[in-house]
């Protein structure tokens, strides 16, 4: 008798219950800062940081701290970019699998093929990093070339892996446009011939979907997502923010999600395939100010202009979370990346305290309507910016059918599976739970 009895309280990492959905930030070239700041204040809604490989120097303190701090590092070494023409810079040349030309793919075949896992096998060994996204490349479906070879370096960098005897977890990006991801017989093709290449996680790369996405892209890409929870590992979206990339998570299409710090929420690739810009022509995007209850990331001067519109939509629409913004809209204003990244990850753990059962009702519930309601209020508001205006009236319109087609797809039959989360790097060391 006495051997079933559990003894209580159990220790932490004894405890069992479902994982948590995942948060991964992008970090881009001028993030680092804002990032070492929200992580010494103990954020914990971040599960890992994604570092792009011509950046490595320029971010070293950041990873520094995230190590010590139990993030994932997450190398991506810009593989996908720097097989189309317009992907190719000078600082990805200068990477030590670079060319001064962009990658074809007998870049990738034999020998040269293998040298080139290896430098970023090394790359990340000797950067501290613990996952890699696969060097693979963006495809334009199953018959893609570049599928067939992708999987032979998958190999390849499980087998460099292996022979530096680091603990370097490997993630298969998958990158399609839309429409291929939309076409049964094309999913099951990919989901085919990826199953024999080895990874430790499928993080979806889809062209043209993102936070934007409207109500029937989503509810395309949720069933789409489905066929790969057959192999039993974690399915992250990435490049997806806003209510989709929430939608996502809600219905257990998958089980985190990746973006960027109020950009890179949508995943674009029409000016890889062009030719390369000219080289005056390289200035990082500004941050954005995200405004939750509209769903809407806006620029600094528009959000101000917004906001200093009356005292009531002040109130209604500026930071009042003093743990988020001590200092209320100036806050949210002057410094939105950390506005931004900080309220994503509250509603992420909004959504992680939620039984999946219950997720899909809550999410409508206290998210999608409200959204939909406070955007037909602003809509309707006099005296706005007339860009503004304009943006508020179409949003207001796809909202509206956004909530309707994710509204039916609640109503239909219940998912007959749930997105694998993946864990947190200390949960895999076995320091926690």
């Amino acid at each position: 008798m006495t051997a079933n009895v559990v003894d209580l309280p159990r220790p932490h990492q004894a405890r069992s219950g479902p994982r948590p959905p995942a948060l991964f930030v992008r970090v881009g070239r001028n993030d680092h800062l804002e990032m070492l700041d929200l992580i010494a204040t103990g954020e914990q809604g971040i599960f890992g940081f994604i570092i792009e490989a011509q950046y490595v120097e320029r971010h070293r303190e950041l990873m520094t701290e995230a190590r010590r701090r139990n993030f994932d590092l997450i190398l991506d070494p810009k593989t996908q970019p720097m097989g189309l023409p317009g992907g190719h810079t000078a600082r990805l040349a200068a990477l030590p699998w670079g060319l001064e030309r962009h990658h074809n793919i007998t870049d990738f075949e034999g020998a040269a093929g293998r040298t080139r896992t290896a430098q970023i096998v090394e790359t990340a060994a000797a950067n501290g990093f613990t996952q890699i996204l696969g060097p693979t490349h963006l495809l334009s479906g199953p018959n893609d070339p570049w599928l067939r070879r992708d999987i032979d370096v998958m190999g390849w960098t499980r087998d460099s892996i292996s022979a530096s005897k680091t603990d370097l977890d490997l993630i298969y990006s998958l990158a399609v446009p839309m429409e291929v991801l939309r076409r049964h017989a094309e999913r099951q093709a990919l989901i085919a011939a990826i199953a024999d290449a080895p990874c430790d996680a499928i993080w979806l790369k889809i062209e043209n979907f993102g936070d934007d996405a409207t109500g029937e892209k989503t509810v395309a890409y949720i069933e789409a997502c489905r066929d790969f929870h057959e192999r039993g590992i974690p399915v992250v979206g990435d490049h997806v923010g806003g209510l989709p990339g929430l939608g996502v998570l809600a219905f257990g299409a998958v089980g985190g999600i990746a973006h960027g710090v109020t950009m890179h929420q949508k995943f674009r690739a029409a000016g890889w395939r062009r030719p390369p810009p000219d080289a005056q022509r390289r200035g990082g995007p500004a941050w954005r100010v995200y405004l939750p209850q509209l769903d809407m990331l806006v620029k600094p001067a528009v959000a101000q202009a917004l906001l200093g519109t009356s005292t009531r939509i002040r109130g209604r629409y500026g930071c009042r979370d003093t743990h988020c913004c001590p200092q209320g809209v100036r806050d949210m204003i002057d410094r939105p990346a950390r506005h931004a990244l900080y309220q994503r990850a509250r509603e992420v753990e909004w959504l992680s305290a939620t039984p999946q059962t219950l997720r899909v009702v809550r999410y409508l519930d206290e998210r999608v309507r409200p959204v939909s309601d406070d955007v037909a209020a602003m809509a309707g508001v006099t005296g706005l910016d007339e860009m503004l205006q304009r943006s508020l009236i179409k949003k207001q319109s796809d909202v509206s059918r956004f909530r309707q087609a994710m509204a039916h797809l609640a109503e239909a039959a219940p998912p007959n599976s749930v997105a694998v989360p993946p864990q947190r790097r200390a949960t895999r060391d076995g320091r926690g739970a």
